[in-house]
């Protein structure tokens, strides 16, 4: 379960959906908990989590990790260099 982030054109970060929703659980929230909070749509918090959305902005990611009181980084699995 994983997007792929696209930061400086040339660096893909994997983002692991999985994270976010262990965070998210861990505050005790649902899914449009966190939409209403952040300012995503649940649709997108959804797919993201569920690994079926493949390029997310990097403005979504930093809204969900300053909702989340994470980093982005924490999100990551890894680095690629385009």
């Amino acid at each position: 379960m994983e997007c792929i982030l696209q930061i400086k054109k040339k660096e893909n970060y994997k983002i692991d959906g999985t994270k976010i929703k262990i965070a998210r659980t861990e505050k005790g929230w649902t899914i449009s908990d966190l939409a209403n909070m952040s300012g995503v749509t649940r649709k997108t918090i959804g797919e993201i989590e569920n690994g079926n959305k493949r390029r997310i902005r990097h403005s979504t990611i930093h809204q969900i990790a300053i909702t989340l009181d994470k980093e982005v980084e924490y999100f990551c699995t890894q680095i690629e260099k385009g």
